[in-house]
């Protein structure tokens, strides 16, 4: 199922409780992203799929992709989450960074990398804890570090 479709609600009788296959996991989406309610002290920046943004990207909350990044990208202390039709033509420094679309560049986290099964990574990755889902293509280098050395 795609980001986009529209999943119908169960309907439910009395204290029937949701399957195992019912249920979405969120368990690697940032807190921000996954609460329906804008939090004030949890902001998100999208890059719509339609936009093309060239230089240093820079910014003090988590930051979504889904169109076209080429330069350097500084998150700080903020998650990235690259989006299937996203590229990244960049380096990126993050806290955490979920790959699903292509990127060509290093990535650097200072917590985690994942690349999940949609994901292309041409570069080297940094960071103490790595994820490569069955499926992804990764061409680099992993080096698992704390960030400190």
């Amino acid at each position: 199922m795609s980001d986009t479709e529209i999943m119908e609600t169960p309907n439910f009788d009395g204290d029937d409780k949701l399957t195992e296959s019912q249920v979405i996991p969120f368990k690697d989406v940032p807190d921000s992203v996954r609460s329906d309610v804008p939090s004030g002290d949890q902001p998100v920046s999208v890059i719509g799929e339609s936009l093309h943004f060239k230089g240093e990207l820079s910014a003090g909350e988590d930051l979504i992709i889904e169109g076209t990044v080429e330069g350097t990208i500084n998150q700080g202390k903020c998650c990235l989450t690259l989006r299937p039709k996203g590229t990244i033509l960049a380096n990126v420094n993050a806290t955490k960074i979920f790959v699903e679309g292509t990127v060509e560049g290093d990535l650097h986290a200072t917590v985690s990398v994942t690349v999940r099964k949609s994901g292309v990574v041409t570069g080297n990755i940094v960071a103490p804890t790595v994820g490569l889902e069955e499926g992804a293509t990764f061409n680099g280098s992993i080096e698992m570090r704390s960030p400190t050395k």
